[in-house]
């Protein structure tokens, strides 16, 4: 029965691997903090309104409050 379950398995462990890099990459928070440093860069360079960062700005900061929320539940806090 084991060499039967073994491409299964082996599958299975492939999956989960790709699921845990994947959900590590969504709730990385350093790409969300990059985004907002080139953000501010085109707000100083003149190439966004007040109102485009904002609108953005507001966004990625719900992102990060996001990512910090998911990252304090899995961490049991």
């Amino acid at each position: 029965m084991g060499l039967l379950t073994l491409p299964f398995d082996g599958l299975m462990a492939i999956f989960r691997e790709v699921a845990d890099r994947a959900e590590a990459e969504l709730y990385d928070d350093g790409a969300v903090r990059d985004e907002l440093v080139q953000l501010y860069q085109q707000l100083e360079a003149g190439s966004l309104t007040d109102a485009e960062f904002d609108a953005r700005e507001m966004k990625l900061v719900e992102r990060l409050e996001e990512i910090e929320r998911h990252n304090r539940a899995k961490a049991g806090h």
